[in-house]
């Protein structure tokens, strides 16, 4: 029989992770995990439905500040 590896895949949610921003906290957001046109679009979505971010481009990813 064969030894077979199970490999963990851990899904990134971007919508969750720019919600787990505590308001006034900034973090940066690597764009090896999440693009940098993706976080900004779920920042538009968010925006809709009562959160607010603000973003600025960084060297490794987006820096995010969540204001409400």
């Amino acid at each position: 029989m064969e030894n077979i590896n199970t490999i963990v895949i851990k899904k990134i949610s971007p919508a969750e992770t720019l919600k787990s921003i505590a308001v006034g906290e900034t973090r940066l957001i690597k764009s090896k995990a999440i693009k940098e046109n993706v976080v900004r679009a779920t920042m538009s979505r968010l925006n809709k439905i009562g959160y607010n971010f603000i973003s600025r481009s960084g060297v490794d990813g987006t820096i995010v500040t969540r204001i409400r």
